[in-house]
């Protein structure tokens, strides 16, 4: 069933590492992958076109540590791209710049793959250190066959929690750059529909939010969410009416989040209006049309409290 410790470990692990400046938090990143229980790992580090010089950081590390540099700034999905096409290992996983992993990371996933049966993707819990100094400790919910439950909402954890085999990739292609947002959610969908998922129920990610995040763009996040959506309903239009309300239900839920987050309350009332008629049982759609409606900081410490109890 299995094979020897040694055997799987005989195995190339190539980790795909996007970076665009800050030189610190990549040494933090590189030191990480060094530490890993397992030999025979590669990196590949693809500087999306930075001012800085990443060329002697790299040379700290010797020739496990490989880098290729963009001509041009083309966005961290495009140099994740770069970075699958350049992996030479049976599997890849994903490493971003600013964040870091437990050392045993690479080989409790590793261990999963070996033990799993038509494995697309396995991944771990992950801790959250946001800007304020707050953190957030958020473990694995969901394995096996869960392509309707990954359309509804994404279930899988960010790119730095994942692993994927390399053959996996080839058959459903990488990061789809010309979304403005959430291709990694894209990615685990189209992994999802021919594939099992796996997880390390452990916390093996350190995730340090930054000024400059994504996640805080909240114009580039609503128009991923948009154009996300758009695929999600061309998946499910043959769906059952249930399933495809649901499905629907919690995008307009995510889209309606993200407009009240940038303060247009009247499409956050319109989208979350939309997830209440989709699907009526899900709370907190009916605590985010409360919040929109009268202007209630989600900030606050009871929300922050509650929130990490309701989804």
């Amino acid at each position: 069933m299995g094979q020897t410790q040694e055997e799987k470990t005989d195995r190339v692990i190539s980790v795909v590492i996007p970076v665009y400046e800050q030189p610190e938090l990549l040494v933090d990143a590189l030191d990480s992958v060094q530490k890993q229980t397992i030999d025979n790992i590669e990196a590949v580090v693809v500087d999306d076109d930075s001012a800085t010089d990443f060329k002697p950081i790299i040379g700290r590390y010797g020739d496990w540590v490989r880098l290729i540099t963009h001509d041009e700034n083309r966005g961290a999905s495009e140099a994740r791209n770069t970075g699958i096409e350049a992996a030479r290992g049976e599997y890849v996983a994903f490493l971003d710049a600013d964040d870091t992993w437990d050392p045993t990371k690479l080989e409790k996933q590793l261990n999963v793959f070996e033990r799993g049966d038509d494995l697309g993707l396995v991944y771990t819990g992950f801790v959250q250190y946001e800007l304020d100094g707050t953190e957030w400790e958020r473990y694995p919910e969901a394995a096996g066959d869960i392509y309707l439950e990954e359309l509804e909402r994404d279930r899988v954890h960010p790119t730095s929690t994942v692993m994927v085999p390399s053959e996996c990739l080839e058959r459903v292609g990488g990061f789809d750059s010309s979304l403005p947002s959430r291709q990694d959610y894209d990615l685990w969908i189209r992994i999802t529909e021919y594939y099992n998922v796996g997880y390390v129920n452990e916390i093996l990610v350190d995730k340090r939010e930054q000024p400059d995040s994504i996640s805080k763009d909240f114009e580039r996040r609503i128009e991923g969410d948009l154009a996300v959506f758009e695929k999600v309903q061309e998946r499910a239009a043959e769906m059952g009416i249930v399933t495809r309300s649901r499905i629907f239900s919690y995008h307009h839920h995510v889209i309606g989040r993200d407009y009240e987050s940038n303060g247009n309350r009247g499409k956050a009332l319109k989208h979350l209006g939309l997830a209440i008629l989709r699907y009526p049982f899900r709370p907190i759609s009916w605590a985010m049309f409360v919040i929109a409606l009268f202007g209630i900081d989600r900030n606050s410490q009871l929300l922050t409290f509650v929130k990490q109890f309701i989804r």
